[in-house]
């Protein structure tokens, strides 16, 4: 594929997007992306034959700049400092594509509405968080009996609480303030006691979060 070819490929996947973001998935169609582009429809089904590849070609985008977003924040050792350079990359790249951090929220809840999308919508998100988790019980900084299923999946409920709250409300300025807290929450224990507390409050956190064996 040539360089131009490359571009308007890129101009579609982008255009569509922002289309799916607006309009959800039954709302992207081959005129609403022609209309935000301003190529035609036979360009458009030159590149893409059918809607679900023009998807899917949103979703790989999406999933490779994710990915670069993981490998930058794996440079780092230790589970927190990995989790503030992800927060601190996806906090950039919203600031400079603000359809992003949208998308990404989007793509977990078509396939609820779109089944059949289910097969290419595999979150790279959560592959980042599994890794994470494995590493830091393979370093000693979380027991060895974690819960690493339970606990990727909390830290991706809070992440993408947290993109919705950057992609749909308050904007990437938001974002940082409230990165910082959380990971000041995880460096001091989720869900500290409080002193005199008659209660566990840690009893129904996934095994490995909140300093308690």
């Amino acid at each position: 594929m040539g360089a131009d070819s490359a571009l308007t490929r890129r101009q579609i996947v982008r255009a569509a997007r922002v289309v799916l973001i607006e309009r959800g998935y039954s709302g992207m169609t081959f005129q609403a992306i022609a209309e935000r582009t301003g190529l035609s429809r036979p360009t458009l089904h030159y590149y893409f034959a059918t809607r679900e590849e023009v998807y899917e070609g949103v979703v790989l985008e999406a999933r490779e700049i994710v990915v670069d977003c993981a490998t930058e924040a794996l440079r780092s050792e230790k589970l927190l400092d990995r989790l503030s350079v992800f927060v601190a990359e996806v906090r950039r790249l919203d600031e400079r594509d603000p359809s992003i951090v949208p998308f990404l929220i989007s793509a977990r809840l078509e396939p609820q509405r779109n089944p059949e999308l289910w097969a290419i919508s595999d979150s790279p998100v959560r592959a980042f968080l599994h890794r994470l988790v494995s590493d830091a019980i393979r370093l000693g900084e979380l027991d060895e009996d974690t819960d690493v299923e339970g606990v990727a999946d909390m830290l991706q409920v809070i992440l993408y609480g947290m993109a919705f709250y950057s992609g749909f409300t308050d904007g990437p300025s938001g974002l940082g303030p409230i990165a910082k807290q959380l990971i000041e929450l995880f460096a001091h224990g989720l869900v500290p006691a409080a002193s005199g507390a008659a209660e566990d409050t840690h009893h129904d956190t996934p095994k490995g979060v909140g300093g308690q064996s």
